[in-house]
């Protein structure tokens, strides 16, 4: 740095003054970009997060989807028992729910017990009672 300030100040006669130099050599060598003169903090921007354009957003995506005469409700149209419909949970829960015991076993291991312990794991798995 002090090479290159040197030789930036000899340079300097002839070109412009030396501080002007000295700056953009310092901005060059440390990644700085110049300095950013701010005498005050902007003043807050007031949003009006309930326009009619941000209100609308999303109303008919269902037309999108469904067609311009679509006659059901989108929730409706969705084939699956009574007892699925708007579950919410993993799939360890609904299939507890549905009694899948083989499925449950292979899960409980899978969601309880570390990788390194899968001998122990059976046995845990059948000491279960639901």
């Amino acid at each position: 740095m002090s090479l290159l300030g040197n030789l930036l100040k000899s340079g300097a006669s002839c070109c412009q003054s030396a501080g002007s130099l000295l700056r953009a050599a310092r901005s060059f060598s440390t990644g700085t970009c110049c300095f950013i003169r701010m005498h005050a903090i902007p003043p807050l921007r007031t949003v009006d997060r309930w326009t009619e354009k941000r209100s609308m957003y999303g109303v008919y995506d269902n037309i999108g989807i469904l067609g311009k005469d679509f006659k059901a409700h989108p929730k409706d149209v969705i084939i699956a028992p009574c007892w699925l419909k708007g579950f919410k949970g993993n799939e360890l829960q609904r299939l507890i729910q549905k009694k899948k015991m083989k499925r449950i076993r292979f899960l409980y291991r899978r969601f309880k017990t570390a990788p390194a312990s899968t001998a122990n794991s059976d046995q845990a798995c059948f000491k279960m009672h639901f």
